[in-house]
Order: C-alpha cells, then structure tokens, then sequence
C-alpha cells in the first residue's frame, strides 16, 4: 500500500519522539534533585500532541488509501458483472450450438442410411 511506504518517515519520527520524551520523563522525574514536574508535563504534552497528528496524518492517508480501494472495487465489480453476462451469454451459445451439432449429426446418419439404401 502507497500509504504504508508513505507513512514510514513520519512513523519513525513519532517513535522517536515518544522514546525521547519517556527518556527526558524518567530522567526529570528520578534523575533530577529540582520539582521539575512542569517540565515533565510539557515533554508528556509534547510527545502527545506528536503522537496526536502523527495519527491524524495516519487516519487522513489510510482514509485516502480506503477511497481508492473502494472505487477500484466498484469497478472490478462492474467489470465483474459484464464478464458473468457475457459468460452466460456464451453458455447460452455453446447450448444452441450444441443443439444444432446434435441435429446435424442425426441428419448425417439419416443421409448415411439412405445412401447404404441406394448403394444396395
């Protein structure tokens, strides 16, 4: 999927970022001597709003990706529906063919009995 291939840079980014923030986290939280919780909230705020429109890219490209699926299914099923048409429109020939090789046939045999009739 092109959304997969296209997707991957901003991936590594948010994964990235989400291990930086946990590190920078424990580090001001058990690391550290001051009250540096504010700074710890802002690096936890940060990370999420990453994570946030990492994901936002993620749904709005995965819903193009859905889009795209969607019409080429329609298609593919149109192209679907006029291949079973035209498979039963041949069906429906190789019947009346059939029809007509079994008459020729017994024609063939009607004409073979007459000929023996004639040659005896």
């Amino acid at each position: 999927m092109s959304a997969a291939k296209s997707s991957k840079p901003a991936e590594l980014a948010a994964i990235s970022i989400g291990v930086l923030a946990i590190v920078a986290s424990a580090y001001f939280i058990f690391a550290t001597e001051a009250n540096t919780y504010r700074l710890t909230n802002m690096v936890i705020a940060l990370a999420f709003v990453v994570f946030v429109v990492y994901n936002f890219i993620n749904v709005r490209n995965l819903r193009g990706e859905v889009d795209e699926l969607s019409q080429n299914n329609d298609k593919l099923s149109g192209e679907l529906a006029t291949t079973q048409q035209s498979l039963t429109e041949a069906k429906a020939d190789v019947e009346v063919i059939k029809g007509d090789l079994i008459q020729a046939q017994s024609e063939l045999q009607k004409r073979e009995a007459e000929i023996k009739k004639l040659k005896a």
